[in-house]
């Protein structure tokens, strides 16, 4: 069995198991101590009715004897008449009927058996030897006996609930706090947490909020920071550029040419900084339907040469919901890299379903040292 992972589970589980056996101590408390006594109390008072009702039939004149049993129907709901007819056995023998066969054996000195009525299912039935008659008397099911009670049951129905609500109650703040911290994480943006409840839980909500609120500050910071340094880097290359378009013809041409190319990476490599920065700014990037196919082989497309081969074959329609733009330089960096330090060769193929979107870019390279692969994730790297 595995052990529940959420701290609403573990909490609801571990209150569960103690209120169970705190209820099963109960029970056997309040049985041993009050249910027994009671029961027995019970059965005798009602084998005390029963033989002094049996005694006094037995003694009152024939004449009188009808009003009698009238009266125990209207009073007890007892029936009484002479039998030489053998019980019908129980079905089902409670507890309490062997403390009433018990009562009564000690009242009359005689063996006594209890039956039920073949006729009505909620009557029983007993016969007590009464000065050499068997007289057989019937009493109700409800009246001798307590209806069925599920008042354990109940019980436990009532204390899972309340172990529920009492365990959502306190859980609730770290669960919302939970999924903040994951939607921050992933660079979404939360609303200020509720400082309410326990003073432990209000200082936790404080110090996430001004943590997230810091953090926030620190990323338009860095952002700006970026976007600033880069935009103004781009003006002195752009002098240097012209100045180098300026110079005699006659100067050293690989010279020129190797300087071009350094400042064209310069500029490439602000570029993306720019590009960066936008997208650090930008926390709820919009998304767009794409069908994949058409997007990877725009992507192919741009980056086959002649030294190079693309092994790509679009199958089945693949919608997805995604930043098309962020995909795209994703899937040319990840294609370009392929390329270039995975040998001529590289195989690109997606798969796609109701839940997931795999995109498969295979080469040939010796891949990512272990100790670098979280890295590369890295800005810049």
């Amino acid at each position: 069995m595995r052990f529940p992972s959420t701290l609403f589970a573990r909490t609801a589980l571990t209150l569960a198991i103690a209120f169970l056996l705190l209820l099963l101590l109960s029970a056997f408390i309040f049985n041993r101590f009050l249910m027994q006594p009671i029961a027995r109390q019970a059965s005798d008072d009602a084998a005390a009715l029963l033989v002094l009702s049996a005694q006094t039939w037995a003694e009152l004149p024939p004449d009188t004897r009808l009003d009698f049993e009238d009266e125990l129907i209207l009073s007890h709901g007892i029936t009484l008449q002479q039998t030489d007819q053998p019980l019908t056995p129980l079905t089902t023998k409670l507890r309490y009927l062997t403390l009433l066969e018990q009562a009564l054996e000690y009242r009359i000195g005689a063996p006594v058996k209890i039956g039920e009525d073949p006729i009505s299912a909620n009557e029983y039935e007993v016969d007590l030897p009464i000065a050499g008659r068997i007289l057989r008397m019937s009493f109700p099911r409800e009246r001798f006996i307590p209806p069925k009670q599920f008042a354990l049951l109940w019980l436990i129905l009532a204390l899972a609930l309340a172990t529920l609500l009492l365990v959502r109650h306190l859980t609730r703040p770290l669960a919302k706090l939970s999924a903040a911290t994951v939607k921050f994480g992933r660079g979404g943006s939360t609303e200020p947490l509720t400082e309410s409840g326990p003073q432990e839980l209000k200082m936790l909500a404080r110090s996430f909020n001004q943590m997230t609120s810091e953090l926030d500050e620190l990323l338009t910071n860095r952002t700006t920071l970026l976007a600033g340094i880069s935009h103004d880097l781009r003006t002195p290359i752009a002098r240097l550029t012209l100045a180098l378009e300026m110079l005699p013809q006659k100067s050293d041409a690989e010279l020129m040419e190797r300087m071009r190319k350094d400042l064209k990476e310069m500029d490439q490599l602000i570029a993306r900084t720019l590009e960066l920065a936008r997208n650090i700014d930008d926390h709820a990037q919009e998304t767009e339907e794409v069908e994949l196919p058409e997007l990877l082989d725009g992507i192919i497309a741009e980056q086959i040469t002649t030294a190079t081969k693309i092994l790509w074959q679009p199958n089945e329609s693949c919608l997805i919901q995604v930043n098309s733009i962020a995909l795209r330089r994703v899937l040319a960096n990840l294609l370009e890299n392929a390329l270039r330090y995975g040998g001529d060769l590289v195989e690109v193929r997606y798969q796609c379903n109701s839940h997931m979107t795999r995109i498969e870019i295979l080469d040939n390279g010796s891949g990512i040292p272990d100790d670098q692969i979280k890295t590369v994730f890295q800005p810049f790297y």
